[in-house]
């Protein structure tokens, strides 16, 4: 990773954090509570897609900078470098956030996202590590009782929406060829309720 790659990454970083820098706002009851906002947002990385990093990640980087100042959010080099990474509690606290919230994640989008937002390097950790921890995941959601380890919910409505998708029938269109439609919904995670809906040509992040 070059030097402007990891200094973006650290901008990125502190953008997320600067609100809480500069003062917690009255908005928020406690610093948790900024933490579970700003991860709901999501933020515009380097590469300008938007990401949704855990409310846990957030708060490191917080801790990081509060240590070390803007030095500390920069992505650590590794003298380990080449050998294989083993999931710590970040990862796998980033990596339950993400398969959590948006259930149709693939482990290699999954593995792309960290991947991309310099979590890990290719080199570090394999595609398959991921996999493995995400499908330990499933089974352990399965039988545990552990009401932590279950969706992610808020008590209230208007609090979170969460988009879903479904694949929808063929239509022709006036050049008459058939194209595969995408049903796109915003759906109150308290309630239930289908805040907004329209049907897509295109499954992606813009729609």
């Amino acid at each position: 990773m070059t030097h402007d790659q990891t200094h973006a990454i650290a901008l990125m970083r502190y953008s997320i954090i600067a609100p809480l820098i500069s003062g917690l706002s009255d908005q928020y009851e406690s610093k948790e509570a900024f933490f579970r906002d700003a991860s709901s947002k999501g933020v515009s990385t380097p590469k300008g897609t938007i990401k949704h990093f855990a409310p846990a990640s957030i708060k490191h980087w917080y801790n990081s900078y509060q240590r070390g100042g803007f030095d500390a959010l920069l992505p650590a080099s590794r003298s380990d470098t080449g050998k294989s990474r083993k999931l710590d509690d970040e990862l796998q606290e980033q990596i339950k956030y993400l398969k959590s919230n948006y259930p149709r994640m693939s482990s290699a989008a999954i593995f792309r996202q960290l991947r991309e937002t310099g979590s890990i390097k290719p080199s570090e950790l394999s595609e398959s590590t991921v996999n493995r921890f995400i499908k330990h995941l499933a089974i352990h959601q399965k039988t545990t009782t552990n009401q932590d380890m279950r969706r992610y919910e808020r008590p209230h409505i208007n609090e979170v929406w969460c988009g879903d998708t479904s694949v929808g029938p063929y239509l022709k269109t006036q050049d008459g060829k058939k194209h595969k439609v995408f049903i796109i919904a915003l759906i109150d995670d308290a309630s239930r309720f289908i805040v907004g809906i329209d049907v897509f040509f295109n499954d992606n992040f813009v729609n």
